[in-house]
């Protein structure tokens, strides 16, 4: 696999941020999440949501609360 180096600003990450939400929100209304992801990834969220309900972790809601 070739490995390409791509340099973008921060408002077009924000950009491609938002597209990929609108993204996942459309296939998530013609979709289940088991034809989405693989088992692996769903394990993994479910764990992940787990922590965040049990208090272990905090909910990103935003890239500057991710970078933070």
């Amino acid at each position: 696999m070739k490995t390409i180096s791509v340099q973008i600003s921060e408002e077009e990450l924000k950009g491609v941020i938002q597209a990929y939400q609108t993204l996942q929100a459309f296939l998530e209304k013609i979709a289940s999440a088991k034809e989405l992801y693989q088992k692996d990834f769903l394990e993994g969220l479910n764990e992940a949501l787990a922590d965040v309900k049990s208090g272990r972790f905090e909910e990103v809601n935003s890239f500057e609360s991710f970078v933070q």
